[in-house]
């Protein structure tokens, strides 16, 4: 009987150590997601910004060469 006792309560340990570690991980991915989704987020405003820029851009040399007449030089 002592070795079935002794027997459980190491299954039972090792049972709580696999669960302790299940929830390390999980939360390791849980946090390395939220990272990633936060880069993600900071990107697309970068990106975002960038494309207004990038419009600007085109309707200001759009502009220039309109008024210069630059193409029919």
């Amino acid at each position: 009987m002592p070795e079935q006792t002794a027997s459980k309560v190491t299954s039972e340990e090792d049972e709580n150590s696999s669960k302790s570690k299940l929830l390390q991980e999980t939360k390791l991915l849980r946090d390395t997601l939220d990272l990633l989704w936060n880069e993600t987020l900071e990107q697309r405003a970068v990106r975002d910004q960038l494309q207004q820029e990038n419009e600007y851009l085109k309707d200001y040399i759009s502009n220039l060469m309109t008024s210069s007449n630059v193409l029919d030089k």
